[in-house]
């Protein structure tokens, strides 16, 4: 469970600094080194942000019904508390190696030494998985966190330089790799704070995100648009929110796609804790109709193996905005795959329902009409298909999606 391994995490950072507190005191004791000392003191501010964070994880989690959407942005509560504790760092490095008086006169250095090589051992490599896991858990406090440790990494260099140059007798270049290190300390604490005041503001979440929600929504053949698309972050969870045209027959249908979209966004993208999709009636302004043809002008029973196509195109009303075209079958004296290839055909001439007397027999095809969204409307064979398209826009036409073809063949099991 992602909640539990943040904890742990977050609990081994506390023992981690802690360790790093008693390395630093004992070693700065017993080398009478006034600069470990002193970081040792601020590695207790590194202990006090690190239990914020295990705390700020317990407390996200929590649940309660006067936050039905959550306590997520604890954490970025605590990820802020945490760029403050950068923040403080930095100053106290440039407070007391910039502008303090540097008397320390080292008794033990190999002692120093020792100890400040392993804290840089250590500080890296637990920065790094900390880090690493933060970003697998998407956990902006763990994140935060390993930043924060990695300013214990800078802080170690520069009492490293620090004991190195005042031993050799050039205090100088201490003053030169602090400025360094506290600009980077500076620069990695306001990225921070800047990523988690985003989220606290409810700022959208990444392009590269929405874009792949957007791509798995129109992979859906009955999703005619997407109206608009948004998404905040809260912690270390993802909320995403739609509007959508969708192109089918029912309230029903309508639902089962929109559930099928939230479900597959989910399996996805990482971390989406909700999907909101208000689905919204398609309304195409014309349509564009095709009636296949036997060699007699009746409408036809066999889709592929039709001799013509009439296309109409039509205004929402039911009127002809448009003369209408007769092609011949493309594709008639194909051996296999006719009914597939005739689709592709309406398709590139934008036909948006066809009208048969009666359902393709192969349920590829209705497949295929699916996906490139291409209704179909079955009605009694007839002659003089002109004559019946102008009575049958009077009527009004039906168009329904070809699925709804294949639940009626399964008894709603399709």
């Amino acid at each position: 469970m992602i909640y539990k391994e943040k904890k742990k995490i977050a609990l081994m950072s506390i023992f981690f600094n802690f360790a790093l507190f008693l390395i630093k005191l004992l070693a700065g004791l017993v080398s009478n080194s006034a600069s470990l000392i002193a970081d040792a003191v601020h590695s207790l501010s590194d202990l006090a942000a690190a239990i914020s964070v295990y705390a700020g994880i317990t407390i996200a989690n929590m649940r309660s019904k006067e936050f039905p959407y959550g306590l997520y942005k604890v954490e970025n509560i605590v990820a802020i508390v945490s760029s403050f504790a950068i923040f403080l760092a930095g100053y106290e490095i440039a407070k007391h190696s910039l502008f303090g008086k540097v008397e320390e006169r080292i008794t033990n250095l190999p002692v120093a030494l020792g100890a400040i090589l392993l804290t840089l051992i250590l500080t890296f490599l637990f920065s790094l998985y900390e880090k690493r896991k933060g970003e697998e858990l998407n956990s902006p406090s763990l994140i935060a966190d390993a930043e924060h440790v990695k300013t214990d990494m800078f802080s170690a260099i520069v009492v490293l330089v620090g004991v190195i140059a005042n031993y050799a007798g050039y205090p100088w270049i201490e003053k030169i790799a602090v400025a360094v290190v506290v600009l980077l300390i500076f620069h990695a604490g306001f990225e921070i704070l800047l990523e988690s005041l985003k989220v606290l503001l409810d700022a959208s979440i990444d392009r590269e995100t929405l874009e792949k929600v957007k791509n798995i929504m129109l992979e859906f053949p009955e999703v005619a648009g997407i109206k608009s698309l948004s998404g905040r972050n809260s912690g270390s969870y993802k909320f995403i929110e739609a509007e959508i045209y969708v192109d089918c027959d029912s309230l029903e249908e309508a639902h089962e796609i929109v559930d099928a979209i939230e479900k597959k966004v989910k399996q996805e993208v990482p971390f989406v804790e909700k999907v909101i999709i208000h689905p919204e009636p398609y309304e195409p302004k014309k349509q564009i109709i095709a009636i296949p043809l036997d060699s007699e002008n009746n409408v036809c029973e066999g889709f592929g193996r039709c001799d013509f196509i009439l296309v109409a195109v039509i205004n929402k009303n039911g009127k002809l905005i448009e003369n209408t075209k007769l092609y011949v079958n493309p594709v008639k004296n194909m051996q296999k795959g006719r009914g597939i290839e005739l689709v592709e055909f309406l398709k590139s001439k934008g036909v948006t329902c066809v009208i048969l007397s009666r359902p393709p027999s192969h349920r590829g095809v209705l497949y295929a009409m699916a996906e490139k969204r291409i209704k179909l409307a079955v009605v009694d064979r007839v002659k003089n298909p002109y004559d019946f398209l102008n009575d049958l826009l009077i009527k009004g036409l039906k168009c329904q999606s070809p699925i709804s073809f294949l639940r009626e063949e399964t008894g709603g099991s399709e």
